[in-house]
């Protein structure tokens, strides 16, 4: 049943509508076709049928001409001094249509007395009821429904289900049903129920207990529907390493493609790729043509730079049908990592115009100052803003030659694109956020905090944002508790970032506390083994007395990473000192 209720006119009394012109006046009409309705009274009529064929025929108008708020009360007054369901369904339907839901309440309660039985009067009105959140008593109509169609078809209670999940908003359908199962029926099947829906409403905290509860009462199929309802909550709590704990038991006894597929992204969300990566390879081998399973084992092996394993699983994903874009941009990382940068050029190239547009402008530009010079990078975004159209476009194109110079120490023509582009409106929280970069490596901190700022104040919730101020402060200003409250304040909020955790890290270092410090640092080098990262932990365990640990991290590093800025400066930092952290 849809909310869009039919507006078809009654079968009973189409025909009278023929003869009901001699009923009804002209000037009845014309107030009609002016968006008016004028009530008269049902004494001004020679009898009862003439009265309901005038509101009749004035309603089926109204309707065509789409007032239904109009039409039902026309409706309803035809229907006031008849005993005829039909005429009160109409009635009814046409005031849930236009919700006037105190009429649509009133028409209801009389359809259902004039015809106990109706499972349709008793279905609209448990939606009635849901949307004006008369829980309570919607569960009695519930009931009733459940137990007709049980009668019917054997499949009451998922007939209701049904009803309510397609018809009614997610949260108050699941206020409908917590209400049954605390006063009709606990069982696991309801509970399993209650914790779908209240994943559906958004309410994990919710959806978890009602899983529980479940899984504590269920047969097999049932416990392990829950089962995967809680690593869902779980999940959306972030909790992902809760989530795998809870599923993994199904998972070894399992043979649905969907629920492993699943599971490996909890993996993946956890952290976890050493595990998920086996998973992947398991399900590609018993489903190669699956595109989600061909896309993510080919992530995972890139992640690894394992590219002759992860390029013809691209290649393959190619071919599929709305994936050209991605899989390019993707082959264009490959041929990058293979050091085969005429092939990474042409595949970015290809990918400039699908969901990775901003990435692939940006590696192209990057590419193209790299083999041929600042000046041909910014030759080719200039041809390209030529051929630019939309804003957004343009925006990404200004962003990437920001980014180019910002990366070539011209901070001021940086600032200049990224003003540039900020007057488009669009994206406007990532073009402040590099500016802010910008501002900073220039010295001009004010600035850099004043667009910082700005992010913040518009969403306080900004975690990056937040860490960049934190850091910034931290690097250029004395003003270290500012940046530690800045940076807890992120760290709340994404508490695994290992971005996050480098910056608190090394704000304890220049407040002095090295044991806290190294903790933190730990932390997020052991999550990303990034050189400014290492530089960061490299430091502080020198200075904190464990100086065959800093060489050993750092000769590791630079080893991968032989022209890193960082790495350099803090090779020199210890060669100006003893191994015991004093200086020389």
């Amino acid at each position: 049943m849809s909310q869009k209720l039919s507006s078809r006119p009654l079968a009973g009394i189409s025909l009278a509508l023929l003869f009901a012109g001699c009923a009804v006046g002209g000037p009845a009409l014309a107030e009609t076709e002016q968006g008016t309705s004028t009530a008269i009274n049902s004494s001004a009529f020679a009898s009862e049928q003439s009265y309901q064929m005038y509101n009749v025929m004035l309603a089926e108008m109204l309707v065509r001409n789409g007032q239904l708020e109009q039409a039902a009360e026309h409706y309803a007054a035809a229907a006031s001094e008849s005993r005829d369901p039909e005429l009160v369904r109409r009635a009814a339907e046409l005031a849930l249509q236009s919700e006037n839901t105190d009429l649509a309440g009133e028409l209801l309660e009389r359809w259902s007395r004039l015809e106990p039985e109706s499972v349709d009067a008793r279905q609209y009105r448990i939606l009635l009821r849901t949307r004006l959140k008369q829980y309570d008593e919607a569960v009695d109509d519930v009931v009733w429904v459940r137990d007709y169609m049980e009668k019917k078809d054997g499949h009451g209670f998922e007939y209701v289900v049904s009803l309510l999940a397609l018809e009614a908003g997610a949260a108050d359908t699941y206020e409908v049903f917590r209400r049954y199962a605390g006063k009709v029926d606990n069982s696991a099947r309801v509970q399993l129920v209650v914790a779908s829906m209240a994943l559906n409403a958004d309410r994990p905290e919710q959806a978890l207990e009602a899983g529980k509860l479940a899984v504590a009462g269920g047969d097999k199929a049932q416990k392990e529907q829950a089962l995967r309802v809680e690593a869902k909550a779980l999940i959306a709590l972030k909790r992902p390493d809760e989530a795998i704990a809870v599923l993994e038991p199904v998972i070894k006894e399992t043979d649905d493609t969907n629920l492993k597929l699943e599971f490996g992204r909890m993996l993946i969300m956890a952290d976890r790729r050493d595990e998920a990566r086996p998973l992947f390879m398991q399900l590609y081998k018993s489903q190669p043509d699956n595109t989600d399973i061909l896309y993510t084992l080919g992530l995972l092996y890139l992640e690894q730079e394992e590219f002759a394993f992860a390029e013809p699983l691209m290649q393959k994903l190619l071919e599929v049908p709305g994936r050209k874009y991605e899989a390019s941009y993707f082959l264009g990382q490959i041929y990058e990592g293979q050091k085969r940068y005429d092939d990474a050029l042409k595949a970015y190239e290809d990918a400039v115009n699908g969901d990775f547009a901003r990435e692939a402008i940006g590696r192209v530009s990057a590419l193209i100052q790299q083999e041929k010079g600042l000046d041909a990078a910014r030759e080719w975004l200039a041809a390209q803003m030529k051929e630019a159209s939309i804003d957004g476009r343009k925006v990404m194109l200004l962003m990437a030659e920001g980014q180019l110079l910002h990366d070539a120490g011209k901070y001021q023509e940086a600032v200049d694109a990224y003003t540039q582009a900020a007057a488009f409106g669009s994206s406007r929280r990532d073009v402040l956020y590099a500016r802010s970069l910008s501002y900073d490596r220039m010295g001009k901190v004010e600035q850099a905090e004043a667009d910082l700022g700005e992010l913040i104040r518009d969403d306080p919730a900004d975690a990056d944002a937040l860490n960049a101020l934190g850091y910034m402060l931290t690097i250029s200003t004395g003003r270290y508790d500012e940046a530690l409250e800045l940076i807890g304040k992120a760290l709340e909020l994404q508490p695994e970032s290992p971005a996050i955790l480098d910056s608190m890290g090394w704000v304890l270092f220049k407040q002095g506390d090295l044991a806290g410090a190294e903790k933190y640092l730990r932390q997020a080098f052991e999550k990303m083994r990034d050189p400014e990262i290492a530089s960061h932990l490299v430091e502080v365990l020198s200075r904190n007395g464990k100086p065959e640990e800093a060489q050993k991290i750092l000769t590791e590093m630079l080893a991968r990473h032989p022209d890193d800025k960082m790495l350099v400066e803090v090779r020199s930092k210890l060669a100006d000192m003893d191994m015991t952290g004093k200086a020389n």
